[in-house]
């Protein structure tokens, strides 16, 4: 008697996830939507300029902290815009991580959008400037329905990747 109530609460408990796993239908974007992903890490310009040490200042300090110049280790945050039909999308300033705050800015952001074809347009400044970006970069696309579009910045090439 024991194992058939064991098998009976076994069969309840089967059937019960299997219910909750097809049901209720979790649905993230509707029919007609797509997400555009931002998704990069880029270092912004160091705030100050590196001063050479003279060979005087050198012979002063101790021979394991000699070193050929002082570079300042904050760096200005990252500027980003995207648009889409010239609507700006997202616009973010983001601070640098790290306890001196030299560390890279991190972007991740999701934007869901209706499907069909965009101008996408990406901006980028890492040079501390309000006025202008340093990178800026454009696109005709066309995404599809229940797609993530991804942009990313690729530092070697120092351009954006839509992908």
């Amino acid at each position: 008697m024991r194992i058939l109530g064991q098998m009976v609460f076994y069969a309840l408990f089967v059937v019960v996830v299997g219910v909750f796993s097809a049901w209720p239908v979790l649905r993230v974007l509707g029919n007609d939507e797509a997400i555009v992903s931002v998704s990069f890490s880029l270092a912004g310009e160091r705030i100050g300029t590196c001063r050479k040490f003279t060979q005087e200042e050198l012979n002063e300090l101790a021979p394991n902290m000699r070193r050929p110049a002082d570079c300042p280790r904050e760096r200005h945050p990252v500027r980003v815009e995207i648009s889409a039909n010239k609507k700006i999308l997202y616009s973010a300033t983001l601070p640098p991580s790290g306890l001196w705050s030299d560390g890279e800015s991190i972007a991740y952001q999701r934007i869901v959008i209706a499907a069909g074809e965009y101008d996408l347009s990406m901006n980028l400044d890492n040079t501390g400037s309000d006025s202008t970006f340093r990178y800026s970069q454009s696109a005709h696309v066309t995404i599809a329905p229940g797609r993530n579009f991804v942009i990313r910045f690729d530092q070697l090439s120092k351009r954006f990747v839509f992908e």
